[in-house]
């Protein structure tokens, strides 16, 4: 079986313009031996912009890096855009999220959640974390894994272990997470036995198995992250499933890397990677006959260059028209979530064709093995997805989220333009932009 998550809810509040807590909810029925969210693998966000629906993306990249990437918050660049994107009103953040995974043996829920705010030397520190996790059949009654605040860890579920693993955490937890501090640890041997070591595996799974897409953004794991990684989830304690999740998505994770610099280790996965973009592009540019790469070497990694090779001529990516390199950069999010990962996608709607944007997100309702969540301004998804459970979602600007259930014949892009969607009025007319709009001063 294969051990992939399902994001059930995320909770996010002081993130860009969301000022109050908003909650996302992708499952709409009880967690149970009945488990099944193949009706429940697209979530599409609307709503009026600056509503906060790239926060939302943001939030899931902010997520996955403060959980795996120890650097993160030690980046200046990373401080700087993060510093900038919590909201000016609250200056802190907090970002929830409650998933499950089936691993073959039970259904498994976890809950994690990560504080964060501005401090006195306008840089993001974290306040503390809380890992959490229950059986489908624990009536709600989480148990803690893990918990932090202010710095220290104050809660581990084994004790035989909280005092080693408190001291070697000392003076890191406000600039890294927990499971940071566990990963990049040299000594395994205290794991053994330990019976957190799934739930933890488990956490990594899970924030391995998210893509982001948003523009201008580094949206690629580092190399040096996801061998550690796999290091730690190969320990003795370890589910045979959590270590396979691994060597099953190699062909995912592996692609997590910058087009234009590739490690000369990853190389030849690099190049596998183009050619079924090459074959993923064609569906849309039938006279595209081939992507080649030109690469120059350099100490451990190879610099490249995408060729697009059509009958009469070749030209660089970059004088490909937008809508192209924009399926080229989107490809990663869509293949991952075909096969069982979490993809976010900020406007997916930009720069693609309305008939091919209806024509993929089908494919992800009928085929698509994970989940695909994306924001848009172009309302023809909402009747792609009419028919879906609990697939829409309206974002308003004063922080609140409807999601549409069907009523009657009515449908949610006539409810949606004639203002019915509550909280969300467009109360605008063309008479506004009368005198606003051309015309002299006088």
């Amino acid at each position: 079986m294969k051990t992939t998550p399902y994001l059930l809810q995320l909770r996010i509040q002081g993130i860009k313009n969301i000022k109050e807590p908003i909650q996302l909810d992708f499952y709409q029925k009880t967690v149970d031996k009945n488990f099944d969210p193949s009706k429940y693998k697209v979530k599409a966000i609307f709503g009026e912009n600056g509503s906060g629906k790239t926060a939302i993306i943001l939030s899931v990249f902010i997520l996955q890096n403060i959980l795996l990437n120890k650097s993160y918050l030690l980046d200046k660049d990373s401080q700087t855009r993060l510093v900038e994107s919590i909201n000016k009103h609250t200056k802190s953040s907090f970002i929830e999220c409650e998933y499950v995974i089936n691993t073959g043996e039970e259904i498994d829920i976890f809950s994690y959640r990560v504080d964060f705010s501005i401090r006195d030397d306008n840089r993001v520190h974290i306040d503390g974390e809380l890992f959490q996790t229950k059986s489908n059949n624990s009536r709600n009654k989480y148990k803690k894994v893990f918990e932090t605040k202010q710095g220290e860890l104050i809660y581990y579920g084994n004790k035989d272990n909280f005092t080693v693993l408190q001291h070697k955490t000392q003076n890191l937890l406000e600039q890294q997470s927990f499971l940071t501090c566990v990963i990049n640890n040299e000594n395994y041997e205290i794991f053994k036995r330990d019976k957190m070591l799934i739930p933890l595996c488990l956490l990594v799974v899970f924030g391995s198995s998210i893509m982001t897409y948003l523009d201008e953004t580094d949206r690629h794991f580092n190399y040096y992250l996801k061998q550690r990684i796999e290091d730690f989830c190969a320990g003795e304690t370890s589910n045979e499933n959590i270590k396979g999740f691994f060597d099953n998505n190699n062909h995912i994770l592996n692609s997590f890397s910058d087009e234009l610099y590739v490690p000369k280790d990853k190389y030849d996965n690099f190049e596998k990677r183009i050619s079924k973009k090459c074959e993923f592009l064609k569906i849309f540019k039938p006279d595209l006959q081939d992507i080649k790469i030109e690469k120059k070497e350099y100490a451990d990694h190879y610099r490249c260059v995408l060729k697009m090779v059509y009958p009469l001529y070749t030209i660089d990516k970059e004088f490909e028209s937008r809508g192209i390199k924009k399926l080229i950069e989107l490809y990663d999010c869509f293949d991952a979530a075909s096969y069982g990962f979490i993809s976010f996608i900020d406007e997916l709607d930009s720069n693609i064709n309305d008939v091919y944007l209806g024509k993929l997100i089908e494919y992800f309702v009928y085929y698509g093995e994970g989940q695909l969540c994306f924001t848009s301004h172009n309302l023809s998804p909402m009747r792609t997805l009419n028919e879906e459970k609990s697939s829409i979602s309206f974002l308003s600007n004063i922080n609140t989220i409807h999601t549409w259930t069907r009523k009657g014949n009515e449908n949610p892009e006539n409810a949606y333009k004639k203002g019915f969607i509550e909280d969300s009025p467009f109360n605008v007319d063309p008479s506004d932009f009368l005198g606003v709009l051309g015309g002299s001063d006088e």
